[in-house]
């Protein structure tokens, strides 16, 4: 799988949120399903998801159950919620229901990385985002003690 990590930034904060990802992705985002869950840190015990306002406060309720939602409703989530700082989210197209069409995290507020084989995907994010680096591997877990 590639992946791509979305650097933009505004004012010196990221550019976009899960929402503005999900939009771009439409309307496959909004037909698929979705699964929330944390980002792990290298220690087993520590994992995080940290969203603001109404809707991230239901996304992470969510995401330490590791739920599956509609993308419709994850879009409506997301469009509640400010800021994504951590999160998972795995995308499933319903007529590959096991195998994930996308994967979104987001890390620390610095950057958004997106993993697909999806070429759709990677010519959207590339041409509608200006700074986009290649990432060597997904980030699966990070160092304790990195997050603020």
């Amino acid at each position: 799988m590639a992946t791509l990590r979305i650097y933009d930034l505004k004012e010196h904060v990221l550019a976009l949120d899960l929402r503005d990802l999900l939009q771009l992705l439409a309307p496959q985002s909004l037909k698929a399903s979705w699964t929330v869950s944390t980002v792990k840190s290298s220690d087993p015990e520590h994992e995080w998801f940290e969203a603001t306002g109404e809707g991230g406060e239901k996304l992470e309720a969510l995401a330490q159950g590791n739920a599956r939602l509609s993308g419709s409703d994850l879009a409506a989530l997301a469009a509640n919620a400010p800021q994504v700082i951590w999160g998972k989210f795995v995308g499933f197209v319903p007529m590959h229901s096991e195998q994930p069409w996308v994967t979104i995290r987001a890390v620390d507020s610095t950057f958004y990385e997106i993993e697909t084989d999806d070429e759709a995907v990677l010519g959207k994010i590339g041409t509608t985002y200006k700074d986009v680096r290649k990432g060597e591997a997904a980030v699966t877990s990070w160092r304790l003690g990195d997050p603020d």
